[in-house]
This record gives C-alpha cells, sequence and structure tokens, in this order.
C-alpha cells in the first residue's frame, strides 16, 4: 500500500478499510490475553460469554462451521469458537468496507489515519512480542521435562508434547528464540529501527507459525494473526527493500509522521509508549522469574521409583500382561503417576501426612473413592506402600531411581564429538 500525499488509488483505499477494521477489530484478543495477565485473571473463557449466544446464532444462519456452545470452549484458540470469532470480525469488516466506500467515496487518501493505525498496530504487535518474547527468556513457557515425559515412550506422545518436551529440553535455545522475539518488539518501539523490527518479528513468527502448524499446537490462528500484522506494517516499504536489495540502488524507508498537536501532548504519547512496554517487560519479568524459581523447586522434588516387589496375597511377578502389578511410581509437580506393566499410566493428584505416615491419592472429589496408603522408608533409597489397590491388600517395595541416571541428564553439550 503506497504511503504518501498523493491520492490513493482505489484499491489501496479498499484495502486500507478493510484491513483497518479486520485487524482492528482481532486486535482484541492480543490486549484480552495481556490485560489478563496483569490482573491475573484466571477464567480466561468467562471474559467471552457475552459472545456465545450472539455467535451461536451467527453460526446457525450464516457460517455452519458446527460451533455448539454446550460442547466447545468460548475461547478463541484453535476451536469452533475462533472460527466464528474470525468470520466474524471478517463478516463485520467487509460490511464496513462496502459501507465506508459508499458514504467517503470523493476521500483522496487516509494518510493521517493510516499513521495512526498503524502505530497501534505496531504497538500491540510490539507489546504481544515482548510478553511471549519474556516467557522464553526466563524459560518457563515450555517447562524442562518432567519424569513422567522423559519416562513415556516417544510413540506414545502428541506432537504437541514433543516439541514442548524438544524446546524445555534445550533452555539455552528457547532463551535465544525469547530474546529474539524481545528485539524485535523493541526495535518496532523506535521510529528509525521499525522496519528491523518489522523483519525480525516475521522471522520469528514464520518460524512460530511453523511450529504451531506442524507440531499441533493449538494457537495457529492466533500467531497467523500476529504474522499477519507484522507483514501489513512491512507492506508499504517492500518496494524500497527491494530497490536496495535486489537492484543495488539506494532507497529510503522514511514514514509520513504526525504529532497529537502541542508539545505536551506529543511528549505525553512518547512517555506512555516507553513507559508501558517498560513497565510490561519489569512486571512480566519479575513475575516469570518467581515461576522460574518455583518450577526449579518443584523439579528438585520429583521422585521416581522402580517397584522391586509388589505382594498382593503373593508376590506378583513382572509379566506385561499384570493388571495389578505396577512398574514404577513417580511423584512428579503435584501429581502421582503410577507406571503399570504395560507402561499405560495413571494419574493422581496426592496428598502426604508425614505425621500419620500416610499418601493419598485421589483423582476426584469423592472422599470415599480416595485411595490411601500408609508410607515407610526401609533405606536410604528405598520407599514401601502398603494399603488397598483395587479393593486386595496389597505390599509395594521400590527401589529410588535418580534423575540423573538418564543417558538425557547425563549428556553434555560438546564442541569436539570423536568418541
Amino acid at each position: 500500500m503506497n504511503v504518501s500525499l498523493n491520492s490513493w488509488r482505489f484499491y489501496e483505499k479498499v484495502l486500507f478499510r478493510f484491513f483497518s477494521i479486520f485487524l482492528g477489530l482481532s486486535t482484541i484478543f492480543c490486549w484480552n490475553l495481556i490485560l489478563s495477565f496483569i490482573f491475573e485473571v484466571k477464567d480466561y473463557t468467562s471474559q467471552y460469554h457475552f459472545l456465545i449466544r450472539p455467535f451461536h446464532w451467527l453460526d446457525q444462519h450464516i457460517f455452519h462451521t458446527g460451533y455448539d456452545p454446550s460442547k466447545h470452549e468460548s475461547f478463541p484458540q484453535d476451536n469452533h469458537f475462533a472460527l466464528v470469532f474470525y468470520l466474524t470480525f471478517l463478516l463485520i469488516a467487509l460490511a464496513g468496507t462496502i459501507c465506508w466506500s459508499l458514504m467517503d467515496r470523493k476521500k483522496s487518501g487516509y494518510d493521517k489515519i493510516n499513521y495512526w493505525f498503524r502505530l497501534y498496530l505496531r504497538y500491540t504487535l510490539s507489546l504481544i512480542m515482548i510478553f511471549y518474547g519474556i516467557d522464553k527468556l526466563i524459560p518457563i513457557q515450555m517447562r524442562y521435562p518432567s519424569a513422567v515425559s522423559l519416562l513415556t515412550p516417544l510413540g506414545e506422545n502428541v506432537r504437541f508434547n514433543v516439541l514442548w518436551d524438544f524446546m524445555g529440553l534445550s533452555p539455552g535455545y528457547m532463551i535465544i528464540t525469547g530474546a529474539c522475539e524481545i528485539m524485535s518488539g523493541l526495535l518496532m518501539i523506535n521510529i528509525r529501527t521499525t522496519v528491523l523490527g518489522y523483519l525480525l518479528s516475521i522471522v520469528v513468527l514464520v518460524n512460530v507459525v511453523s511450529f504451531n502448524i506442524f507440531y499441533n499446537v493449538p494457537v495457529k490462528m492466533f500467531s497467523t494473526q500476529l504474522l499477519l500484522y507484522a507483514l501489513f506494517l512491512l507492506i508499504p516499504h517492500v518496494r524500497s527493500l527491494a530497490t536496495y536489495f535486489l537492484l543495488g540502488k539506494t532507497a529510503q524507508l522514511n514514514e509520513i509522521r504526525y504529532t497529537p498537536g502541542p508539545r505536551w501532548k506529543y511528549y505525553s504519547l512518547m512517555f506512555i509508549l516507553i513507559l508501558v512496554p517498560l513497565s510490561i517487560f519489569l512486571f512480566f519479568g519479575r513475575h516469570d522469574y518467581n515461576r522460574y524459581k518455583k518450577n526449579q523447586s518443584d523439579d528438585r522434588q520429583q521422585k521416581i521409583y522402580e517397584v522391586s516387589e509388589f505382594i498382593a496375597k503373593d508376590t506378583l511377578p513382572p509379566l506385561l500382561t499384570d493388571t495389578l502389578r505396577w512398574k514404577r511410581f513417580i511423584l512428579a509437580r503435584q501429581e502421582a503417576v503410577i507406571f503399570k506393566m504395560n507402561d499405560a499410566k495413571d494419574y493422581y493428584e496426592f496428598t502426604v501426612d508425614s505425621v500419620r505416615k500416610t499418601l493419598t491419592l485421589h483423582d476426584n472429589p469423592d472422599t470415599l473413592s480416595w485411595i490411601v496408603f500408609q508410607y515407610d522408608f526401609p533405606a536410604q533409597d528405598r520407599f514401601s506402600l502398603s494399603g488397598k489397590w483395587k479393593g486386595q491388600p496389597v505390599q509395594i517395595f521400590m527401589k529410588s531411581v535418580s534423575m540423573d541416571s538418564m543417558i538425557i541428564q547425563k549428556e553434555k553439550i560438546l564442541w569436539v564429538n570423536d568418541d
């Protein structure tokens, strides 16, 4: 789109009307994420409940995606609600473009509106890039794989878990990607480096969108939305960039700039534009650092136990067909996981009473169904449970296994790999 003081072509005006409405409406999701995190909103879906009825009506009469509020989550994240969410914005943008074009036929161009809209969109994208970048710079978005994940065969994982474990297993790589996201966001804030910020954000977001698509991460629509922002912002500079890089000629990347009037308004706007990203960086950074420290503490408390003896009347041999015997027992990140002999897993929440020496497993609010074991530590690396399992009295003797005994834990990163 040509951004100049000359008269705009007809198609440029139509495209601007459409994208300013569509992209502008879609930023609602971005600000919702940021504000929800700042104010620590736990239930994200509650903020979209007012859209359930109108979206259901629109889907029944216009879109026909199969959206059913009784079955589908009311949050726009790669689901039926998201389809209706974006289709509704698309419909509004089409209708708005037609009405705007009819009412504003004599308008020669939208230089000033375009400047302020691009500033708003650039600012929104910048904050989102910083927001997600901090979660990687302080490596918490993809946590280091738990003991359960490390002991689960690769073929039993979904692609999402494979990606999360692969990223979490290499926090250094995650830190670099987070630094790139933050750098692209910061570059977009400074008017002199905006184009470089657009280019870096496109590189980063193409990588993110690719991961989300090919590893089936349920934020494909949102990450594509962010990539569309970056492309829209870069389009006015494509000709200049092509002139410089492809033709070897000089080119300018200057944009038309407008000020909000008196100097005090200008400086107030600059102060806000700098203060908000800085505040978000410090707020999210502190919050993420506290989460990182807690995650580290939780990970150090993980326990892996291999079952050496399982007694139910008689000692049960370790047969793969046995549905009563355990193979492994893990306490990790506020959950207890029982590995059956065929490597199937049962997940439970657990509570420990150190006075009575009881370990309680539960997966529902019915206390009558909770499983209570007496526990003991016969030796330093031994752990035993006694109680009822599937209605039978059992005694379970286990041996502690160190997390560091796994090859992937012991492997070091080497520059020279001749061995």
